[in-house]
């Protein structure tokens, strides 16, 4: 008996220090990994891995504050951006469960300033992105206010209750943005009459013991700890933060290990069902051109190399933060970063390769090569936004975007990458193709694009002041050199490139511009649509 149990002993001391040593050579790997994108003397990132429940990996590095040389570490806090929907929609289905909504109740019940709406809105509508209000993000812009220009969360709820029209009748079409959250939020808040931020606190981050994070909704909120968002310019940085503190959409601060409970919480359940989990990633969208991933409710699911797995990116100016879940392995892991970059999500899937390994399934392309005359099929003029368009050439043996002389990469079955940009790429299929930067992918239709070329006599017709009576935004367009122009106060000069007839194109944050003249052949105003927006009405006043 005594050998026996000896024997038995020494198996379960190998067994445990095989594993404990398969652990500490992928967390040295991670180190690795983790070193390989962060130089500690710049601004960088925190990440943590959770498997079964437990930590198997934590670690920060780089700089929080460049100004004074303040270190990242696990209590330092971030602003995990667009992560913060999935938040939103849970406190919705809690809300549901008390009885105080129905996720299928239309919104005017609880935001009648959007009675001109002339078509239902659901709340699980605005939750997956369907519900066809022009987006807040790209609204700001047009109207003349950047990231870094202070509005409160009250003031940005104020500007997407003006609309008077939707891009779209809701449910038709997928379009991701924030407008949605921003108003779950505001109904929430009507619902159990107290601040979003406090709702949050009680039902979610206390319960959690997250105990560092919370809910911004005001620019003049001194945040402590907080790491100073950065991009890079050349060999040196800038600070590039973010003033504008909505919710629901954007805007909890946390730190890695509050981050690191939230994500426990996936599997471990303290807060919410496993049902309402279960929801936050179940697909709602499939109505998209778009490539939607399976978009839920605050998650998207998505195979990679094999693996099933559910996450959420975050980036507001210089912050950047994603969650990823991989459900049938119970992993987890977070980053949390400061600096403009991809490397939080290119980290991701370097560790998801090393804890993972035995579980990848890497494809192989069926096609690999192109002859000129496949090729000459993908060139073409892709309409990517109203206002923007992208050229493809081919020659014998390559792709090329716009004037580069540089080909695309070719990956295979269709697919080339996008070198421009880390983690993107373009797939093309007949008179299409899709543009996947990150965890988003955009379809673009080919176009036949033949803009006129106007005399300055023809232009002068398009002179005048314009004012949008929802946003309150004015625009004079003006002729500089033979050129139309749109002077805006903030936005500075955008030049207006003929498209059609009475139809003109511009940059970001316009887009395209459709005249409408009367009886005389007089100019009374345009019709803007662009990124995230339609139907936004100009009317001259000069």
């Amino acid at each position: 008996m005594n050998k026996i149990f000896l024997l038995s002993l020494l198996i379960a001391i190998n067994t445990t220090f095989a594993q404990t040593n398969s652990f500490s050579n992928k967390s040295f790997a991670a180190d690795s990994i983790f070193q390989s994108y962060c130089n500690p003397k710049e601004p960088g990132m925190a990440i943590g891995i959770v498997q079964d429940g437990k930590v198997i990996y934590k670690n920060s590095k780089g700089i929080a504050d460049l100004s004074n040389r303040l270190s990242i570490n696990d209590s330092t806090l971030f602003n995990i951006a667009s992560v913060s929907k999935q938040f939103t929609a849970l406190m919705a289905f809690m809300a549901e469960q008390e009885g105080k909504l129905k996720l299928s109740d239309d919104i005017r019940q609880y935001l009648p300033e959007l009675k001109n709406i002339p078509n239902k809105i659901t709340i699980q509508q605005l939750a997956n992105h369907t519900h066809g209000l022009p987006n807040y993000s790209d609204l700001t812009a047009m109207m003349g206010f950047d990231l870094a220009t202070p509005i409160s969360n009250e003031q940005a709820v104020e500007t997407i209750l003006s609309a008077k029209q939707a891009n779209f009748k809701a449910g038709t079409k997928y379009q991701y943005g924030n407008s949605g959250f921003i108003l779950l939020a505001e109904i929430l808040k009507r619902v159990y009459e107290k601040p979003f931020r406090i709702l949050l606190k009680e039902k979610i981050f206390e319960p959690l013991n997250m105990t560092r994070t919370s809910v911004v909704d005001d620019p003049n909120i001194i945040v402590s700890n907080k790491a100073i968002a950065f991009r890079k310019n050349g060999e040196f940085f800038s600070e590039h933060m973010n003033r504008q503190m909505e919710c629901g959409s954007s805007n909890i601060h946390t730190t890695l290990d509050d981050f690191i409970k939230w994500s426990v919480n996936f599997k471990n359940l303290k807060v919410g069902t496993s049902s309402q989990i279960e929801r936050l990633a179940t697909k709602t969208v499939s109505i998209s051109k778009d490539g939607d991933l399976g978009y839920g409710l605050g998650y998207l699911t998505e195979t990679y190399k094999g693996l099933k797995t559910v996450f959420h990116g975050g980036g507001t100016a210089g912050y950047r933060a994603y969650i990823l879940h991989v459900p049938e392995h119970n992993l987890s892991i977070v980053t949390l970063g400061n600096k403009e970059s991809f490397d939080g999500l290119l980290v991701i899937k370097d560790l998801l390769e090393l804890y993972l390994k035995d579980y990848i399934v890497e494809s192989i392309p069926v096609k690999t090569s192109y002859s000129s005359k496949e090729l000459k099929e993908f060139e073409g003029v892709y309409k990517t936004q109203p206002g923007q368009y992208w050229t493809i050439k081919a020659d014998e043996k390559n792709l090329y975007f716009g004037d580069d002389t540089n080909p695309l990469p070719l990956i295979g079955d269709g697919k080339f990458e996008f070198q421009y940009v880390p983690t993107s790429y373009l797939t093309f299929h007949p008179n299409a193709m899709e543009f996947r930067i990150a965890d988003f992918n955009y379809h673009y239709e080919k176009i036949d694009f033949n803009p006129p070329i106007l005399i300055r006599k023809e232009l002068e017709k398009y002179v005048g002041i314009f004012k949008n009576e929802e946003f309150n935004t004015y625009y004079q367009l003006l002729i500089v050199e033979d050129n139309l122009i749109a002077k805006h106060l903030t936005n500075g000069e955008i030049t207006l490139r003929p498209l059609s007839k009475n139809s003109f194109y511009a940059d970001y944050p316009l887009g395209e511009l459709t005249f409408q003249l009367n009886s005389k052949g007089k100019v009374g105003g345009f019709i803007l649509s662009g990124t995230n927006l339609d139907n936004i009405r100009f009317i001259k006043i000069n």
